[in-house]
């Protein structure tokens, strides 16, 4: 009797676990099949994430995959003695680089309205002969344009009086350049370019010696090798005949001269048919670096 007993009770044991044993499997299996679409779905997030990140620049973590470019103008295109890097050959690709002079002024804003509208990068020789615009030489310069000075009055015999008179000239429009964007430029142009021969008026000879004198202190002046005409005397139609006449030798380097000072509303409304000519005749524009070809006019005085 005792014998039976036991066996009876060691039978109703093994019953038992094997009931928990097969209620153990089948819980299991149904949290494994519970947790399987949630790690489906964990899969998708983290892949749609990751596309959105690909396609924004963004991660989860905040950190950007796809910066801009840092801007190296600072470092590059400031005044530097020591710097002799300047370019003589013409690029490889038909290129046309835009230039303003004698603003800024009120019709500074209208041109970089023109350019933006095209897409243009172009180059801006100021002077400080309209202080009320200085913040619009910032303006320009942060929208991706060249910098470049001028001198400061532009007038003939105070910048021509002696060479000590146009470096004091020179400085002055300096100081406000670099106020504007933070570091003096190495791009200058002469007023009348370096080909004039009105400055033998005021001081003989020096052309010449200014010529070498902005080189040895780290500038580099830019002449022009086409120009449109001054947008004060003509109309713009005239503007864009002087532009195609100018330019029908086809060089591949063009440092084109115009104007944004006041009174030149001719060449805001000749601009936007002189872009589309360069277009057409399957130029480039950039603004002036120090890759840029450097034109220089021969010396008249």
């Amino acid at each position: 009797m005792t014998k039976r007993l036991l066996c009876t009770t060691l039978a109703v044991f093994l019953c038992l676990g094997v009931l928990c044993a097969c209620s153990y499997a089948s819980s299991s299996q149904e949290g494994n099949a519970s947790d399987s679409p949630q790690a489906a779905n964990s899969a998708s997030a983290d892949q749609t994430n990751a596309s959105a990140s690909d396609a924004t620049g963004n991660s989860n973590s905040g950190t950007t995959t796809q910066q801009q470019s840092p801007d190296t103008r600072a470092a590059d295109f400031a005044v530097d003695p020591a710097r002799k890097d300047w370019n003589y050959e013409a690029p490889a690709t038909k290129t046309v680089y835009l230039t303003f002079d004698d603003g800024p002024s009120e019709n500074t804003q209208r041109v970089l309205d023109v350019l933006d509208r095209y897409g243009v990068k172009a180059t801006f020789f100021v002077t400080g002969m309209h202080p009320d615009y200085f913040p619009m030489i910032a303006k320009c310069y942060e929208a991706g344009h060249t910098i470049g000075m001028h001198t400061y009055t532009h007038d003939y015999d105070k910048v021509y009086a002696s060479v000590d008179a146009y470096w004091n000239d020179l400085n002055q429009i300096a100081d406000v350049v670099r106020e504007q964007i933070g570091y003096v430029p190495c791009f200058i142009r002469f007023p009348g370019g370096s080909s004039n021969t009105i400055s033998a008026n005021y001081t003989k000879g020096i052309m010449t010696e200014l010529a070498q004198e902005v080189q040895d202190a780290g500038y580099q002046y830019y002449d022009w090798d086409a120009s449109c005409g001054d947008g004060a005397e003509h109309t713009a139609d005239e503007l864009v005949e002087a532009t195609m006449a100018d330019t029908s030798y086809g060089y591949k380097s063009i440092v084109f001269l115009m104007h944004d000072g006041v009174a030149k509303e001719s060449t805001v409304e000749a601009l936007p048919r002189i872009i589309e000519y360069f277009k057409q005749e399957g130029y480039e524009f950039a603004p002036i670096d120090r890759n840029t070809c450097v034109p220089h006019h021969g010396i008249g005085n």
